[in-house]
C-alpha cells in the first residue's frame, strides 16, 4: 500500500500543470482557519491575502488536501491576463467563480479568444480526463475548486 501511495505521489509531482507549478502562496487550512468550539472552522476573506504584485497563478487550500484521499476545497487566483496551459485532471473538479470573469476553454488550443466567459457566481464542471485551459482575459479572477483526492493534473501540448 505504501509503495502504491509513493508511486501516486511521484506521478502527481511529475504530472502537475503550469497552474499548480506557478503556485506562489500555498497555505494549509490551519494557517487560514480559526477553530471554534465543536470543531467548527472559519476562514475569513480578509485572511486570504493574495500577492497583488505577482504575475503568477496563486493557490490556497481551504480544506483537505488534493494529494490525499477525501474532499478538498482550494481557491485559485489568476492575475490580470494570467492563464493555465491546456491540461486535464484525473478526477472531476467543480469550479465556482468567486470574483471577476473567468474564461474557460474546452480543448487544447489555448486560444483565449475562443473561451467562454463565466462571471462571479458562475459554475463549471471539469470532467475527469477532459482537456481544458482557463484564466483571465481582463482583471484578476478568483475561483473555488472542489473535488475528491487524490487528484493529478497532466499538462498537454498546445494544439492549433
Amino acid at each position: 500500500m505504501q509503495k502504491r501511495s509513493q508511486k501516486k505521489l511521484t506521478a502527481l509531482g511529475i504530472a502537475l500543470s503550469s497552474v499548480l507549478l506557478a503556485v506562489i502562496s500555498l497555505l494549509t487550512p490551519a494557517s487560514l482557519a480559526v477553530e471554534l468550539k465543536g470543531g467548527f472552522e472559519i476562514v475569513q476573506l480578509a485572511d486570504m491575502k493574495w500577492d497583488e504584485s505577482s504575475d503568477r497563478v496563486q493557490q490556497k487550500i481551504l480544506y483537505g488536501n488534493p494529494t490525499e484521499e477525501g474532499l478538498y476545497i482550494i481557491r485559485v487566483r489568476f492575475p490580470a491576463g494570467g492563464t493555465s496551459r491546456p491540461h486535464f485532471h484525473s478526477q472531476d473538479r467543480f469550479v465556482t467563480v468567486i470574483e471577476g470573469v473567468w474564461n474557460a476553454g474546452t480543448d487544447a488550443s489555448h486560444d483565449m479568444a475562443a473561451t467562454t466567459p463565466i462571471p462571479a457566481g458562475g459554475f463549471m464542471l471539469h470532467p475527469a480526463g477532459a482537456v481544458h485551459y482557463d484564466g483571465s482575459r481582463g482583471g484578476p479572477v478568483v475561483v473555488e475548486i472542489r473535488g475528491f483526492g487524490p487528484v493529478s493534473t497532466t499538462s498537454v501540448d498546445i494544439q492549433p
